[in-house]
């Protein structure tokens, strides 16, 4: 039999209820308009929509707890009256549980939770009732067309002719038998400069993923991919890009889709790629939890060497990072705990062009004390003890960031292959490239600072030094007068606070040898001032760069 509910906590639970109702209205409507600015090639405007969806939760949340504070908490049983009073208003919902999840997190400073959410309870759909659906004989031509009809894009013939042959072809090489029934996900995935039509074809009892990729040149709407692997779908939806613009009033729907045409891929991130950042990071928690009470390994200091900024912590078989802001920076880190925060939402809101790393941050977080060792503990609590605290055989994070774990660029270099080193070496320059190319330089450099993906792709992840490149003064290094000037101790040259010396960085990059000449024979351009100046005029133009995540093959 449920508990009596009071009235002031059904009031409670329908100020909740208001304040989702008016997050999710507004989180629809600059998700909805995203069909229009591609259209209209308002690159800035798309970019702006993505930033401020994500800056909505929190002020949503924090407005919440605010107009609960007119209330005199009874404590851990009031609160839970009002959950399950919330939870029926709701309808279970499980995108509204994570809300007043997070509401109840601000309230009780992560002492309490209560997740009614029951899977039980969700309806079961079926997804292909959602879908448009094409049945396509061989050769596969001529359905291109009536697809991009339905999808309402003004695309000239002689940008739908070259690639709805080519397409016809990969059906052809991909589909084994003579009829293939197509499904598409109606609703567009927005990011960037493109658009991306998600589906898959059941070839007999086979499935093959499908992504059409378009883009909005001078010259009008191309589509210029078709993608067929879920290797190359799951690279569109890496953890280092931005969230997309999807409209759709059925979000579990739609990432049961994601999950038919990339089942490999972990839920969580899927509501992370689509902007529901809250509710993956809440199923990545509840992930957590069940590995821990399956596998029961203890947390480890990841491996790697100790960051003078962050402390990271780990599972030896789990794939997060845990960082930790340290309560003091050796030299010659000088930023402050407040801007080290900044950095990582700063990063949180740009592009990240899939080079910098997704780090979500977790505000009152408990994990089982069961599952850290005395060494570990005490390094926690004496390095970090403005984050980490015990009690009730919880420990506590006030902050704590959570980020996909890779392999740091230096043990990658001591544990793989020559070939893949070397493969390493050049993504890593490439890596330096694109982040320029996006307005960001990282500040530190150091081959320990960037990480290498499953997919052995270079990424960044240690923010605390990152700044715009509009911060930065690129010089070349004046030549020495004479020898005496240029075998000193000290710089013969005046160095200012945000001066930096590209031709500097040949000596800290790489260790000299065999990778550091190849760096060079790649990316000679980094060491000049000349490459980054020119990047910083292209940025002071107001120009946005889009690094796409696929290769064009139908142009």
């Amino acid at each position: 039999m449920s508990p009596a509910i009071s009235p002031d906590a059904r009031e409670a639970a329908a100020i909740i209820q208001d304040s989702f109702r008016q997050f999710y209205g507004t989180f629809d409507e600059l998700t909805i308009r995203a069909k229009t600015r591609f259209q209209k090639r308002q690159w800035k405007e798309q970019r702006e929509a993505v930033r401020k969806r994500i800056l909505l939760h929190d002020e949503a949340i924090e407005e919440t707890a605010h107009r609960l504070s007119k209330f005199q908490l009874l404590g851990k049983g009031w609160w839970k009256s009002v959950a399950i009073a919330y939870d029926t208003a709701t309808d279970h919902n499980p995108l509204s549980q994570t809300f007043l999840d997070a509401v109840g997190r601000i309230l009780f400073k992560g002492d309490v939770t209560f997740t009614l959410f029951d899977s039980s309870k969700i309806e079961i759909t079926i997804l292909e009732k959602y879908l448009e659906r094409v049945i396509v004989y061989r050769p596969f031509q001529g359905w291109v067309a009536d697809l991009l009809k339905k999808i309402d894009f003004e695309i000239a013939e002689e940008n739908v002719q070259k690639p709805s042959e080519k397409i016809a072809d990969l059906l052809s090489e991909i589909v084994a038998q003579s009829e293939a029934t197509l499904f598409f996900y109606p609703d567009l995935f927005y990011r960037n400069k493109h658009a991306y039509l998600m589906g898959y074809a059941l070839d007999g009892e086979n499935q093959v993923p499908l992504l059409l990729a378009f883009t909005n040149t001078e010259t009008g709407i191309v589509l210029d991919a078709l993608l067929h692997t879920e290797e190359e779908i799951k690279n569109v939806f890496a953890f280092s890009r931005s969230y997309f613009l999807v409209a759709t009033s059925e979000a579990k729907t739609l990432v049961d889709f994601l999950l038919r045409v990339m089942p490999t891929k972990p839920e969580s991130q899927l509501y992370m790629n689509l902007g529901y950042q809250e509710h993956g990071k809440e199923l990545s928690l509840h992930a957590l939890h069940v590995h821990l009470q399956t596998v029961r390994s203890q947390f480890i200091v990841a491996p790697g060497i100790p960051g003078m900024v962050m402390m990271v912590f780990t599972l030896p078989d789990y794939d997060l990072v845990f960082k930790l802001i340290r309560d003091h920076f050796r030299p010659p880190k000088s930023v402050t705990r407040e801007e080290v925060i900044e950095k990582y939402k700063f990063i949180a809101l740009h592009d990240r062009v899939g080079r910098l790393a997704d780090a979500q941050r977790f505000e009152f977080l408990g994990l089982p004390l069961a599952y850290f060792d005395s060494q570990l503990l005490n390094y926690l609590l004496t390095e970090c003890s403005k984050s980490v605290s015990v009690r009730n055989g919880i420990v506590c994070f006030q902050d704590v960031y959570t980020e996909r774990k890779m392999i740091p660029l230096n043990l990658y270099f001591e544990q793989t292959t020559p070939a893949k080193a070397e493969q390493a070496v050049i993504d890593f320059g490439n890596a330096i490239r694109e982040m320029a190319l996006s307005n960001i330089f990282p500040g530190d450099l150091l081959i320990k600072n960037f990480g290498v993906t499953n997919e052995e792709r270079v990424v960044f992840y240690d923010y605390d030094e990152i700044v715009p490149l509009a911060d930065c003064v690129f010089k070349d290094i004046p030549k020495a007068r004479n020898d005496d000037e240029e075998m000193g101790a000290e710089p013969w040259f005046a160095v200012n606070e945000n001066d930096i010396f590209p031709q500097e960085l040949v000596k800290f990059l790489l260790p000299e040898g065999e990778l550091r000449n190849l760096f060079a024979t790649h990316h000679q351009e980094l060491y000049t001032a000349t490459f980054w100046n020119s990047l910083q005029q292209f940025h002071q133009r107001g120009e946005l760069v889009d690094i796409q995540p696929y290769k064009a093959n139908l142009v």
